[in-house]
């Protein structure tokens, strides 16, 4: 009956998190129907094709994204195993133990993704070496160095870049747009 009890408490907190939507839902079951049949002994192994087939998820990216957001809203711990044939380990919580409530409070803060953006400004002349290997010249280069320098290499959005020759790639793009207009009114 306790076991009950926790999937009760699961739907509970789901009601109050913004974040969780059917996929997560439907991980969780599955999940939880897994535990089931471990005994209800945490943590336990599982096979990510086995909780795909069933909650009913077809994408890999579905699946991963959700896990890692059940994590990290408190719900499961999640260790993934990177050997092929070991399987993940994951541990329901006990909604009410002491632990929940303390791991809840840091889990309600803003997840902010693990990767850190690190921007390096480029040189000039690697600006210039970029536009003359996609055709273009060395005016153009000081155009686009000089207006990013001039902004402190953040994008329209006051956003800092976080790759220069993305935005490269994009200015060279709209100049090649703007010359075919050009050639087009001309004839």
């Amino acid at each position: 009956m306790k076991q009950s009890n926790k999937i009760i408490d699961f739907f509970g907190n789901v009601i109050r998190e913004h974040r969780m939507v059917p996929s997560h839902i439907s991980l969780y079951v599955s999940l939880f129907q897994l535990w089931s049949r471990h005994q209800y002994q945490n943590p336990f192994r599982v096979s990510r094709k086995e909780v795909m087939k069933l909650g009913k998820i077809k994408s890999f990216a579905t699946y991963h994204k959700c896990i890692k957001e059940l994590h990290s809203a408190g719900f499961i711990i999640y260790s993934p195993s990177y050997h092929p044939y070991e399987g993940s380990l994951i541990e329901i919580i006990d909604f009410e133990s002491e632990d929940f409530e303390k791991s809840k409070i840091v889990h309600d803060q803003k997840i902010v993704p693990d990767k850190k953006i690190s921007f390096s400004v480029p040189m000039l002349y690697e600006v210039e070496l970029y536009f003359n290997e996609c055709d273009f010249q060395s005016e153009e280069a000081n155009q686009f160095y000089s207006l990013y320098e001039s902004k402190d290499w953040k994008l329209c959005n006051d956003q800092p870049m976080k790759c220069w020759k993305s935005a490269a790639r994009n200015w060279i793009s709209k100049l090649k747009n703007s010359n075919q207009n050009q050639n087009q009114n001309q004839n």
